[in-house]
């Protein structure tokens, strides 16, 4: 290797460095900003599945990015070591995602009033597009042995191996616009038009658009940036994914919580909980 790519090439993995310890930064603000409003939710807020699932999605990410920290501040790891670090992150990744969309199903399931068949539906759906993300990243993860993308800042990905990355963005798009739309469907249809009044319902809707607006714009950056750019760059946009759409659920999930309980002493028909009497445990 030249000088002068050499010098391109620990330039560039600086850059790279950079972004990721600031992305580490930005979650770690947040989490600490937050602390406060976390702690009088978990205390007042029931004992559900929607609990449990925001307590992983707000505390998965500190693996998640202490994974990245330590790639980045191990440079000289040994290769399998850093494959390991890599690989692990991946997942943890996939697992805080999962469980991130998981909290939009059970809202969208408590919407419906618990019925049997989309609960039913809901648990094949997640089967139907959970297999085949985890084969792509079992293939994935198989491909790039010998590897480490974090630390190759020009690598990049052949076809096959970029074609599992489209179809696990695909995948996660459309799950993301399914939830929605039969979430929309359903308030639509139990207020007999457009003009809906129920001001919890209203607000779910707008996070379920702002969410699935969110995961549409990285999704497509990540597709792109894998066409157009070095593999690394990808990964971080789709690290930033992880990272920005965690603080989008959890601070959703906190004012969900908040108006919930500011509506349940008012006599009107606006609280989720005197609409939904049926689902008590859910969210």
């Amino acid at each position: 290797m030249s000088a002068s790519l050499q010098a391109a090439h620990a330039d560039t993995l600086l850059r790279l460095h950079y972004v990721y310890v600031a992305l580490t930064s930005l979650w770690l603000y947040d989490y600490i900003l937050c602390i406060p409003d976390a702690v009088r939710f978990i205390v007042g807020s029931r004992r559900g599945l929607g609990t449990f699932l925001y307590l992983t999605c707000g505390h998965l990410p500190f693996a998640f990015v202490s994974l990245n920290m330590l790639l980045v501040f191990q440079p000289d790891a040994p290769l399998h070591l850093c494959h390991s670090y890599d690989m692990a992150n991946i997942y943890v990744g996939l697992l805080t995602m999962f469980c991130a969309e998981c909290i939009f199903i059970l809202r969208a399931y408590a919407v419906w009033e618990r019925e049997r068949w989309i609960g039913v539906f809901a648990i094949i759906s997640i089967i139907a597009y959970l297999v085949p993300i985890i084969v792509c990243m079992q293939e994935f993860d198989s491909s790039v042995i010998g590897e480490c993308r974090i630390l190759s800042p020009f690598g990049s990905l052949d076809t096959k191996t970029s074609s599992q990355v489209y179809v696990v963005y695909c995948l996660l798009v459309v799950a993301e616009l399914q939830i929605l739309l039969f979430l929309l469907y359903r308030a639509v249809k139990g207020h007999g038009s457009w003009g809906i009044n129920n001001r919890l319902i209203r607000g779910l809707l707008q996070h379920n658009l702002l969410y699935c607006g969110c995961s549409f714009g990285f999704s497509l950056s990540v597709v792109l940036t894998t066409i157009f750019l070095p593999f690394p760059v990808a990964r971080m946009v789709a690290e930033s994914q992880v990272v920005v759409q965690t603080i989008l659920v959890t601070r959703m999930h906190r004012d969900f919580w908040r108006s919930d309980r500011a509506s349940c002493g008012i006599c009107t028909d606006i609280s989720l909980t005197t609409w939904m009497a049926a689902t008590p445990d859910i969210i």
